[in-house]
């Protein structure tokens, strides 16, 4: 199919700026053509082929802001597409649009095409056009720290000659460039929660358990003094410490830890060393590729890959495997109403110097003292599907257009789960995780000698 331009060049509104380009490419002519009707209104200049030796040409004869490709395409996959798009416009952004997961077309887009973001199929269109805003927004962001790289070089031999203000010139100059700086770090963490995003939409059961973990261990990290070198490391690592699970059989990850056949947990316990692969092909990451491959090490040297023992832990993944395990007992889904931050707490405790290092449990405690009026400790996030009468709100929950539909606090009856369900029918709510209030009456009746033991996936 050849190019299928809906929008052509030119100035937007009288400006006499051309409107930034974006590509897609797709073997399916109807998914491109339900993209154009969806960016219609958008400010964009938007091509479409069905070739990816077209897109390639047309990369290389004018510049586009974006580059959004199906994965799995006849001529090309979208990752082979992406990488040689890369080294034809580098500053192009990267985007794969697949209708599966698979953990080595994860590798390749991060390794080779080096992806801005993954988007599934079928797309929720509010997140497609986020997406592309983004992602335009990102190349214009590359675009002016080019020009303002170009410009410090031109100022730099202009200011041999000057006499006067050197000084405050360069501090501002050096000023622009660490805030631009600081914006691309904002923009690789975005990147980085995508990708989580990604791991969670392959196991729905792990819910938004990589984004508690992460702020539970920056928490953590905070209070133990973690030098601010290794802050950005570490939230890399919490974020995506359980991405090789992506490559893991389904039943494997819905059992509890103690009911995994040896031949199983041999296969789970390969998780660790596959996201330690992921991060190792990030350049400048490789602590973080170290925090996700021993956060299942024990502090007295019983746990694995590597069998290492207290401080020979690195301190971030002694912090991940800490915050793990306190999120895998108090939001286990099959367990979460018996649950409590108390017992939780209680159950690590317990194993103080012989899986989690003292000194991090004692940060634990500071925090959740620090968060004893908030709400996490009073409500936990099931998915709608799991919702029953009885259940109380402890957040709103609002329809894709950001309606109010039902307010925190509203205790569900049938009535309620039926009108939910014609919600999700006619897509006035998105498929999705929501906060319920725990019920400390149900909890308290749990017996005591029953002792929580969280699923691999968390």
């Amino acid at each position: 199919m050849s190019e299928v331009p809906i929008l052509s060049d030119g100035p937007l509104n009288g400006d006499s700026q051309p409107k930034p380009k974006v590509l897609f490419v797709d073997d399916e002519a109807g998914i491109l053509s339900a993209l154009q009707r969806l960016l219609r209104k958008e400010s964009y200049d938007i091509r479409t082929t069905t070739s990816p030796e077209e897109a390639l040409k047309l990369v290389a004869g004018e510049k586009f802001a974006a580059v959004i490709s199906d994965h799995r395409m006849p001529e090309m996959e979208g990752t082979a597409l992406l990488e040689r798009v890369k080294k034809i416009s580098p500053e192009t952004v990267r985007v794969i649009l697949t209708g599966y997961a698979d953990l080595n077309a994860t590798l390749d887009a991060i390794n080779k095409g080096f992806v801005y973001r993954f988007l599934s199929k079928p797309w929720n269109d509010q997140e497609l056009i986020m997406t592309v805003r983004q992602a335009v927004a990102q190349f214009d962001l590359l675009q002016e720290n080019r020009r303002l790289h170009e410009l410090t070089l031109a100022q730099n031999h202009e200011l041999r000659d000057l006499n006067g203000n050197l000084e405050k010139k360069v501090e501002e100059r050096t000023a622009e460039t660490v805030r631009l700086h600081k914006d691309l770090e904002k923009s690789f963490l975005a990147s980085v929660r995508a990708l989580a995003g990604f791991t969670e939409m392959n196991s729905p059961h792990i819910g938004s358990h990589s984004r508690r973990v992460a702020a539970r261990s920056k928490a953590m990290a905070r209070l133990l003094g973690l030098p601010s070198k290794d802050a950005m490391q570490l939230e890399v690592a919490a974020l995506l410490h359980d991405i090789g699970e992506i490559a893991l059989p389904p039943e494997i990850l819905r059992k509890p830890a103690n009911l995994l056949k040896p031949n199983e947990l041999q296969i789970w316990q390969k998780h660790v060393l596959q996201g330690d692969g992921v991060l190792r092909m990030v350049p400048h990451f490789e602590k973080a590729s170290k925090m996700v491959r021993h956060h299942h090490e024990n502090y007295n040297g019983s746990g694995f890959p590597d069998r290492l023992k207290g401080e020979n832990i690195p301190l971030g993944a002694r912090i991940i495997a800490v915050a793990d395990a306190y999120d895998g007992i108090l939001n286990n889904k099959a367990d979460y109403q018996m649950a409590t931050p108390e017992k939780a707490l209680a159950w690590l405790l317990n194993r103080s110097a012989m899986e989690f290092d003292p000194a991090v449990l004692e940060a634990l405690v500071a925090s959740l003292k620090e968060e004893s009026n908030g709400p996490e400790s009073n409500e936990v996030e099931v998915s709608l599907s799991d919702l029953r009468e009885g259940m109380v709100l402890s957040r709103d929950v609002r329809g894709s257009q950001g309606v109010l539909l039902l307010a925190r606090g509203t205790a569900l009856s049938a009535e309620h789960l039926a009108r939910i369900t014609i919600f999700l029918n006619t897509e006035q709510i998105e498929a999705g995780d929501v906060f319920i209030r725990r019920t400390p009456a149900e909890a308290a009746a749990e017996s005591p000698s029953k002792s929580p033991v969280p699923s691999p996936g968390n």
